[in-house]
């Protein structure tokens, strides 16, 4: 089976920039015991997550509030491994080769489309990278420009017809997978050793699928309760 593609596609943009001489080691950046409480992190997350969603039946807590709270903390979520991968970059990749370099205060699109613009990478290849990195939705975090409705949906870019976007609990998770596959894949890089097959990482995705089933079965109790 072949490994998830979002995985394979960060590998071959870290395997391409080292091929041109953009990787080197930035001292300043390097916080090994970041990186490592982050790991654990995602762990405990993963597992409080999933022992709250098990005991849903026992808290006297509204449907819309629970909603509410598990769409926010997945964004979250998403939001601080995208802040992991953003402070991995600039471990990596030698600013002194980047047209206006970086800094401590640049954010992930100053890094990504520095990057795009030094390889030269065509319009549609830099669009792909983008989405690749969660560039609109890390924006729209960033800059408060979302809505989370009762029903657990959100919206990002509420008040821009071009850019407005609904996400649901299940485009977070697979959003949430997909910040978990880069940053794998850059961590694997990193260590020199490189996933051959696919393994599921550690993330929402299948706590996400129980808690949908715990608001139906929910549902279906306080219509026999009406």
């Amino acid at each position: 089976m072949s490994f998830d593609p979002n995985y394979k596609a960060t590998l071959m943009i870290l395997n391409d920039i080292e091929s041109q001489g953009l990787i080197h080691f930035n001292k300043e950046y390097h916080d090994e015991d970041f990186f490592r409480n982050f790991i654990q992190f995602r762990k405990a997350f993963s597992h409080s997550m999933s022992e709250l969603i098990s005991k849903l039946e026992t808290f006297q807590t509204k449907q819309e509030e629970m909603n509410m709270f598990t769409t926010y903390s997945e964004l979250s979520y998403i939001n601080s491994q995208l802040d992991a991968i953003k402070k991995f970059l600039k471990i990596i990749i030698n600013p002194i080769k980047l047209e206006d370099g970086f800094d401590k205060d640049s954010t992930l699109e100053h890094m990504v489309k520095r990057i795009c613009k030094k390889m030269n990478y065509s319009e549609k290849m830099q669009n792909a990278i983008n989405g690749l990195f969660l560039l609109d939705f890390k924006n729209a975090i960033t800059q408060q420009q979302y809505r989370i409705h009762e029903s657990g949906e959100m919206v990002i870019y509420p008040n821009d017809k071009k850019m407005k976007k609904y996400l649901n609990i299940k485009d977070l998770a697979d959003n949430s997978k997909q910040a978990a596959e880069i940053l794998d894949a850059m961590f694997d890089w990193s260590n020199g050793k490189v996933r051959t097959e696919y393994e599921k990482p550690e993330i929402l995705d299948d706590i996400v699928s129980d808690f949908t089933k715990q608001v139906q079965e929910l549902d279906k109790k306080l219509d026999n309760l009406s």
